[in-house]
């Protein structure tokens, strides 16, 4: 596991350095609250990976989507709804995680969570959301490696704390 801090929007570009056999693009938003609570989706059995343990919201990227941010706003409307009130920083990072013989590459959103509903929108990929408090996510034994590692490192690298 990698994280890379950007300093800008992330194109494709970004990502021709990495070139690695089976790989796959994706996205991950860190969604935190008012009180610096990270939001966390406990995945379902039906989940690709992770079944039961919490992490990010997030996938993988389609053809159709004209840029990473417009591929994570999808995915977060096809997971959690449309009622969802969030505020987006640029991409802040990217993350290479090597996971079942794929090769995943994120892009990394920093998201403000500033109200409405967030729904169960995938029950079978989906069991619920909650909120963590940072030393929960990281002591927790329901909270995936690749999670944990992620959350540190934007703690270390983009919120610098």
């Amino acid at each position: 596991m990698h994280f890379y801090l950007l300093d800008h929007e992330a194109t494709f570009k970004d990502l021709e350095k990495f070139n690695f056999p089976n790989q796959k693009i994706g996205v991950i938003a860190h969604i935190e609250n008012s009180n610096g609570e990270i939001l966390l989706q406990q995945r379902g059995e039906k989940s690709r990976d992770e079944n039961g343990l919490f992490e990010d919201i997030g996938g993988k990227v389609d053809k159709e989507d004209g840029s990473f941010k417009s591929a994570i706003i999808r995915e977060i409307k096809e997971e959690a709804g449309e009622e969802i009130n969030l505020e987006f920083s640029d991409s802040i990072g990217i993350y290479h995680l090597f996971k079942n013989d794929t090769n995943w590459i994120f892009v990394i959103y920093f998201a403000k969570y500033i109200g409405g509903n967030i729904k169960v929108m995938e029950p079978t990929k989906c069991l619920g959301y909650n909120f963590f408090k940072y030393q929960e996510i990281i002591k927790s034994d329901r909270v995936s490696a690749s999670c944990k590692f992620l959350t540190k490192a934007i703690n270390k690298y983009y919120l610098n704390k």
